[in-house]
Parts: structure tokens; sequence; C-alpha cells
């Protein structure tokens, strides 16, 4: 890789990347003779020298020795990709459009499909390519080096061997077709609607309705519009276990949707996509409506949006009770392409149709899915007219319906009389692998796990079936005729399922000239036994564990594809194989040049940081006691996927914390005023404009203030073991055995939200202003257009919340040990030594050709580095410079170091931000498998806490480089002195 590069070594500790076509700055990576050899592995210079592509980028494109990155690994390009719509495309089909899709993606910390946008697209030419078959039938053509999911977490292709398992998703989807430009509904189409209604025109009420629209971009309404797949989904879920009308005195239009929280989640994010903010979820009990004293508990919300009813009727939507109107399935729906008319009838089948049902008297068999509805007696034709309209939808899938049953008959307190009509669909298998395979289901996770395993199951009865269809009709005919006897014949054909003595029966049954119908063996699992076994670790992920029956090299010419998607466990489903797809570094752009402002140069968890804390505390005082204050701190620090604070913010306090910082907290009595100064930034970013941050991401982050989250980070107790610049660490407060805590968390869901929403953006500002990239990922605007100012105020908010986060989790830190350790504030002496941040961007002065000038620096992966006597330190570090503080993984040390003024010469002011991963988080399983770390950390004197074991293997200290090899690097080349090190005695982890 050195020769690919073309790098140039300096000197001991630093390579070059020269400048070549496109680059506007070389590259420059900090890294000894050993790192270089590690980095070589991961092709992180190509991402070093992508980033020299950015307009406006000054001096070098820098890279720090705790560096990272990985992809390469390619499919070929008949690959049939899975998109979050239920539809899959050739994966070198998407080359002209993928900034516009988002892929279907599996969650494995929360186990659950997601989506997923996609932030980079990559063609290249193959060395090898290899096909990989499942004894299920499903088979995928890849480099060697493709990491397909296991047991033991994403394995390259070529670690993988026969009667191994991988994961299948076993939806399958519709093929893609555009859909047409053809107008569905216009603002004249609304107006009509209107006046039905009885409202005049040049009224407020009856000319807001259309503005409202416009302005959420929802009219002209055509097929190919980006909003109706979200349309169509609200749509089913609105005939379904939806409604909506007008109330009360004025008229307000409101729509009410019940059903499971997880999935009523999922509709409420659907609506904010098409511009609409629904009410939080409200829980009650509520009282069975079939007339016993049962209750039972109901989760809600509703959207307050005249303009949405109307919208919707006018696309032919129900208001009002479903029961007592006649309507029908709308005509439009009809000449939608097939993967649109699946979202609505998914979305319908999600609320309506019946779970998957195994027949109690038949083993291997399903009863018939039966959707209902329920009408009043007088209208009990057009309910089955409806229902017909359904029968006609389903068709275009190959699934068959049977008939129209007319099932119950109920009469409500009125006296009115309605009655329950179902229609029946086939139960054949054929049928229900294409009603639950190509349909399936949409806001219901419980219906579409269920559904993904029973398709897996109908496969398997199938395949079967099918092996002694042949044996029947093919191969014992055959071996007939040749004069074996019937024990020859069944020593050579015996394999499962075809066992020695059916084929014996076989032998003398067609020699008797009796018929034949294969079945299933006796010993074919039960669907719930099947269930159990062909999802154990995957939980209700919709995975499902299939064997690997061969793997052969391919004769493949032409390019291979892959993705980058923007979800974190970075996985796709292709083929229906859950696939994986394919850096710390600094960047400083100069405004007056051009420089821009790059998302992905700064990360997803803006703000991800550290916190040092001190304490009066000593080794001798916490002795004996690690495990029990561990307790506490996981019982009152909320860590984990997705966990959420016991401080709950309404959003207009919300946007207080974003536009305040650390201020905001320190008013509410979370720490104390000399928090502030120690904290970078002094805790506050100004620039910071709530309203540039999306309702998505103001809901994310409102109820996870105080939180740790997952991954890689932490709360640390640790002592400090070792001093090296005494003068410097007694200004910082440090002393040798002295007791202290690290806290390393960010800006949680927020922050991504933030990264995602404007990531979103910027693809479509590197169009408009012409910008020339080599990888998507670092999409960007200039500083000082909209949508740079935009993201700048955005991340600026993402940033303020990720200090408040850590300042908040500090004081809940200082009230367990208190109260565990008995100790008043006082004799605990707990206080902040410093809070940096290392996925940041910001304004800063720095010398440029001998000038001092105001440019943009981004840092991803990298932390501040400021020497003595800048001007932005306070007053208390101004004569030793600023800390700097680098954590290692769970299991190794951590360092506090201090600025130099060469850093400002030459990285901006940056140094290293930590260890720095060496292998991946599935590669990491696989290596801890059948280890125990908890006991092996606890031998090193290291006690841990975490939600799951997998976080444990992920985190291992194998899995990162070794930390004292960067600090010594970025020390040697003169970035950052040592000052401390800090030995970990207890962690908690998400």
């Amino acid at each position: 890789m050195v020769e690919e590069f073309n790098l140039k070594k300096i000197d001991d500790y630093r390579w070059e990347i020269p400048k070549s076509e496109g680059m506007r700055v070389p590259g420059l990576l900090y890294a000894d003779e050993k790192m270089i050899r590690v980095v070589e592995k991961d092709r992180t210079p190509l991402q070093v020298k992508n980033v020299a592509y950015l307009p406006g980028i000054i001096k070098y494109s820098l890279a720090m020795p705790d560096m990272h990155w990985g992809y390469g690994f390619c499919l070929t390009k008949d690959t049939k990709v899975l998109s979050n719509f239920g539809f899959y495309k050739a994966i070198g089909d998407f080359e002209k459009d993928w900034q516009d899709q988002r892929l279907k993606c599996i969650d494995l910390n929360s186990q659950r499909p997601v989506d997923t946008p996609i932030i980079k697209f990559i063609k290249l030419k193959p060395n090898q390519v290899f096909r990989i078959v499942t004894k299920g039938g499903y088979s995928i053509k890849a480099t060697l080096d493709h990491p397909l999911f296991t047991p033991f977490g994403m394995k390259p292709v070529k670690d993988i061997g026969p009667g191994e398992k991988v994961a299948i998703f076993p939806f399958k989807g519709v093929p893609y077709k555009r859909p047409s430009s053809k107008i569905i509904i216009s603002e004249e189409d609304i107006k009509k609607i209107l006046l039905k209604l009885g409202r005049k025109p040049g009224t407020f009420k009856f000319e807001i309705i259309p503005q409202k629209l416009k302005g959420r971009n929802l009219l002209p309404l055509a097929y190919d519009h980006l909003k109706l797949p979200y349309i169509l989904k609200i749509m089913g879920f609105v005939f379904g276990d939806g409604s909506m009308n007008f109330i009360g005195k004025r008229g307000d239009g409101v729509l009410h949707f019940s059903g499971k929280p997880q999935d009523l989640e999922e509709v409420r994010k659907d609506l904010e996509k098409i511009g609409y903010t629904p009410s939080p979820l409200h829980y009650q009990k509520t009282k069975d409506p079939r007339g016993s004293n049962k209750y039972y508990d109901c989760c809600s919300f509703a959207v307050n949006a005249s303009s949405l009813v109307v919208f919707l009727e006018t696309l032919g939507v129900p208001r009002g009770s479903k029961v007592s109107q006649p309507y029908r399935v709308p005509k439009w729906i009809f000449k939608t392409p097939l993967w649109q008319k699946r979202l609505f009838l998914a979305s319908l089948f999600g609320c309506e149709l019946r779970i998957p049902h195994r027949r109690l008297d038949r083993r291997g068999y399903f009863n018939a899915p039966a959707f209902p509805m329920a009408k009043r007696e007088e209208l009990i034709e057009n309910g089955k007219d409806f229902l017909e309209d359904i029968a006609k939808l389903l068709k275009d899938f190959g699934v068959k319906s049977l008939y129209i049953d007319k099932r119950k008959k109920h009469i409500n307190t009125k006296g009115e009389i309605s009655w329950a009509l179902e229609l029946i669909i086939s139960p054949k298998p054929k049928n229900l692998l294409s009603l639950w395979g190509k349909i399936g289901f949409e806001y219901n996770f419980k219906r579409a796990y269920i559904a993904n395993v029973a398709v897996q199951y109908l496969k398997l009865k199938q395949k079967i079936l099918k092996e002694k269809e042949v044996a029947i009709k093919e191969k014992v005919p055959q071996l007939l005729k040749t004069g074996l006897s019937y024990q020859e014949i069944a020593n050579q054909l015996v394999s499962n399922p075809l066992t020695k003595r059916f084929i014996i029966d076989i032998c003398w049954k067609l020699n008797k000239g009796k018929k034949i119908i294969p079945r299933i063996p006796a010993n074919f699992p039960s669907f719930d036994d099947y269930l159990e076994d062909i999802t154990s670790g995957l939980e209700k992920s919709g995975m499902v564990w299939d064997e690997v029956k061969k793997i052969k090299k391919t004769d493949y010419k032409d390019f291979v594809y892959d993705f980058t998607v923007a979800h974190p466990e970075h996985n796709f489903i292709a083929e229906n194989f859950v696939v994986s797809n394919c850096i710390g570094g600094v960047a400083a752009t100069d405004p007056d040049e051009g420089g821009v402002i790059s998302p992905g140069g700064i990360g997803y968890d803006v703000n991800c940081g550290i916190r040092l804390v001190k304490t009066n505390l000593t080794l001798s005082d916490v002795r004996g006691k690690i495990p029990n204050l561990l307790a506490a701190l996981f019982n009152n620090i909320p860590c984990g996927v997705g966990c959420t604070s016991s401080l709950k913010l309404p959003f207009h306090e919300l946007k207080k914390v974003l536009r305040d910082g650390v201020s905001w907290a320190i008013k509410r009595g979370y720490g104390l005023p000399e928090d502030l100064e120690r904290t970078e930034e002094y805790g506050k970013m100004e620039g910071a404009d709530p309203e540039k941050v999306s309702q998505q991401a103001l809901k994310r982050g409102k109820n996870q203030l105080g939180t740790l989250g997952s991954g890689n980070h932490f709360l640390e107790i640790d002592l400090i073991e070792e001093i090296f610049l005494p003068q410097i660490a007694e200004a910082f407060g440090l002393r040798r055995n002295q007791i202290a805590l690290t806290i390393h968390s960010g800006s949680r869901g927020l922050g991504y939200q933030v990264c995602d929403d404007y990531l979103a953006r910027m693809r479509h500002a590197v169009d408009k202003y012409h910008i020339s990239l080599p990888d998507r990922q670092l999409s960007c605007a200039p500083l000082n257009s909209p949508e740079g100012k935009d993201y700048f105020a955005a991340m600026a908010c993402a940033a303020n919340y990720a200090w408040v986060n850590r300042q908040i989790i500090m004081h809940w830190t200082r009230e367990t040990l208190q109260r565990v350790l008995n100790l008043s504030p006082r004799e605990l002496g707990m206080g902040l030594v410093y809070d940096v941040c290392h996925n940041i961007g910001k304004f800063e002065e720095h010398l440029v050709e001998g000038k001092r000038k105001k440019i943009f620096v981004h840092r991803k992966g990298a932390t501040r580095a400021f020497p003595a006597h800048h001007p932005l330190l306070p007053s208390i570090y101004q004569s030793v410079g600023q800390p700097v503080l680098v954590p290692g993984d769970m299991g190794t040390n951590s360092y506090v170091m201090v600025g130099t003024e060469l850093a400002m010469q030459e990285s901006w002011g940056s140094t290293c931000h930590g260890a720095g991963r060496v292998m991946s988080r599935s590669k990491a399983n696989k290596v801890a498998r059948g280890r125990e770390l908890e006991k092996e950390l606890e031998e090193k004197g290291i006690f841990i806490l975490t939600k799951g074991k997998r976080t444990i293997a992920e985190e291992m200290p194998e899995a990162y480089k070794d930390i004292n090899e960067v600090v010594g690097i970025v020390e040697k080349a003169g970035l950052s002195k040592k000052v401390a090190k800090l030995r970990p005695l207890g962690v908690i982890k998400g």
C-alpha cells in the first residue's frame, strides 16, 4: 500500500501522501513503521486522500495514529438489494439514484429491522468472485472479503465454509418499477372536497388548507412523488386501526392511531416525514368493546391537522365511522406499481390480517389467513365489494383468495346491526409464500417477524417434498430399470430426508403400481419448535439461520458494487443475506477560499467527548467497594441502546439546552459555576439555533439527557497510577494514587439525527454548488451558504446538548458516590478537571502563511490540544496548557496529556482522541467466543457492568490499537505530552 498511495516517509512519525489529480493539499499521517502496517490493512490513506478534495482545505488533510476505516468488499452487479419500501433492485441499478434511496438494515443492538440512508456508492473491478449457496436455496455472488452475518458476527466469505450458519432475512419483496409522473390529485381536487364540506371560497377555512398542503410540498401529488410511499402506508393504517374526522365546535380535523407502542412510533416517524407533527403516545385502560368486564391497555396518539384530513379524504380515505359508511379501495391505487400497492396492503395487513397461525391438527400447515372487516347490515354488499378490491390487488402478487365469509352478527347499544365479514385467503404453501414473502406486514413488528419465520418454514417443507417427488418420479424408477435390488437403490440414494426405509417403500409401491404422494416426515418439526431453533440468538429481528451448502468460484468479469450506509451497524440485505458494507482526522478549510463544512468530516455523534473528574479519594478509600459503587452508578446512570433519562424535558425547555449549553445545567443545580471554565468552549458553542434542528432530532433528544448510550461509551473509576510532568499535573489537580472518574458520551440520538438530516441536504448541495468529491460521505456545502450556515447552527446545538449530557452524568455520579460512601461534598472533593470533545467543527484563529486568520477546523476522532498562553484557555490553565484526555479501552490505561506549540503550527492544535479500532465489532464477537472476558478483566483488578455480554466482547481490549503506542507516537511527533497515566478499576457500559 505504501507504493499504491505513494506514501513518502518524512520522519519516524510522519508519512505524506503527495498531491495528485483532484487533491487540493497533500495528506499527512502520524504513524510509526509498525502503525503504518496496521493502517495499510484498512486503506485509511484513501480516506485521507479523499478529504484532500474538500474545497478550501488548507495545508494538509491530517490523520492521527488512532485512525481507522474499512470498506472495499463487493457484490456482483445483478445482486438484488432490499429497500426500506419493500422493493428490490439490482445493486448496479442504484448507480444513478442511490442518494435518494434508503435500504432495509438490521439494528443488531435492538434486534429489529430499521432503514438507513446510503452515504456512498462503490464500483470496483474485482479479482475473484464466489457464489455462496445455502441449504435453504438462497445464493449470492460476492468477493472473498465480503462479510456475511453469522453466529460469530460479520465474517468474510473466505472464512466461511459449508455447514456454517449464515443469517437470512426471508422477506423477498417485489421488483422495483419507476412510477409515472401522472398527477393523482391537484389543488383543484382539494377545493372540490372543501366545497362538499360546505366551506366557502375566500374564507380562511377554505384557503388555508391548500396553502398548508403546498407548504408541505404535498400538492400536486403524482405517482412519482417522493412522499407518496409514506402516504400509502399511512392510508393503509387509517383504513385499518386509524380513524379521522372533524370534531368539536370549531370542526378541527383530527386523526387517531392506536396499536402497540413500538409500531406506533414507526407511524409517527412517517407522519413527520410528510410534514406533520404527531402527539406523544398516550396510554390508557380501555374496556373490552365486546361487552365483557375486561379492560386492556391501549396505546394511541393523535394528529391535529385539518389539512391532512382533507388531503387523505381527497385520496379516498373514509372519514368518520368506517362501519357505517360505504367506501372502496381508491381507484388510483390500482394504477400504482406493484411496490406501491404493497405499501398500502402491508400497512393495512399490519392492522387487520390475522397473524400466521399453525394448524393444530396438521404439522407443517398453516390456517387460512383471514382479513376481517365489520359493516352495518345495510352495507354488507359494499363491504363485500371492498374485500373484492383487496382480493383483486392480491391477485397482482400471485395471491389467491378463496371466498368472503359472513360470520358474526353484532347489535350495539343503539340497536344497530353489523356483521363481521372476512376475506379468506388460500393457505396453500405457494400462496402463503407470496403473501408473507412479497407483501408481508408494515407497522407491526410481531406479525412481520412471525411471517419471516413462516416463510423459511414453508420453504423447508417445500424443499423436502420436492426432493421426495424427484426420488419418486425420476431417481428410483431409473435405478429400478437397471435391475438393482431395493437395498442397493436405498444405499445409493439415502440422504436427509430420504431414509432407507422410505426409498425401499417407494421401490415396493412403484413395482406394485401404487400411487405415491410425497409427505413430510413424521419427525418434521412443529412450527413452535422450529421458530425457537431457527431464530436462536437473533431475537425477533426477522432474521433466521440457514446453512451454507457450497461456495464455488464463478467466472465474473464485470464490475462489483457496494454501499456505505449511514447506520452504525453498517449492514443491508442483499439476496436475503444480511451483509456488511464497506477515521480519525483533522481538516481545516478557509471561508475566504470557498471553504466548506462537512457533516461527514465531523461525524454522527457530534461532540462525542471525554470528561475527567478528580476526587479526594485514594485507592485505600475504595478498596473492596468498587463492585458496590459500580452497581449504584449502573442503577443511576441510564446506559444502553435507546436508554432514556428520568429528566424529561418539553420541547421549549430542550431548545434552551441547545442554545445555552452547560450554563442551563448550572442554573438548575447540576454542577458548580467553575465547571464552565473547565469545559471546552466554556460549555457553549456560539451560533447555536434550535430552529435549525428537526422535530425528529428534538424528539430523539428529549428524554436522553444524562444517559451514556452504548458502544464505546462508558463511565469509569480510575486510579492515577503514574505522573510524568509533576508541575503540570499539580496544576490539573492530579496526584499519584488518586481516584478519578472519566465519562465518555456524546449527543446521543439528537446528534445522530442532526448529522443524518444534514448529510441528506448536503448531497443536494454538492450538486447545487458543483463540488466534485470522490466520496459522498464527505458531502459538504460552502461555509457561507444557507446550507452551511444551517448545519453549523444545528451542529452547535448538538454540541451544547452533549456538554449538558456529560454535565448531568457527572452531577448524578457525584450524588451516587456521596450516598454510597457516606461522604459530604467537601470530603469527596469531586471536581471537574476538563471536558474535551473529539467530533466537532469550529471557527478558530490560526497562523496561515505567516498571518493570523479565522478558519474552520473539522475534528473527527481528534482532540483539541492548545498550548500554554493560548487566549481561549481559562486562567487556571494559561500557564501550563490545555488538558488533553485520551482514553484507552475498558481493559487498558488512559492518559492525560497537554497541548503543545508544535500542534498549533502543524495540526491546527489537534492530537489523537483514543486507541482506535483494529477489529470490527463482529470480528471481536467472534474472537471473544468461549472466553470469560469479565473474569479476565477481574483478574487484572478491573470490574465491569454492562447491559449485555455482547458489549464486553465488542469492546474487548484486543479490538483496539495499543493506547501506549498511539500516545507514544503523538508525543514523539511533538503534538502533545504525557502528564499522567490512569488505570481502570471499574467500568459501566451500555
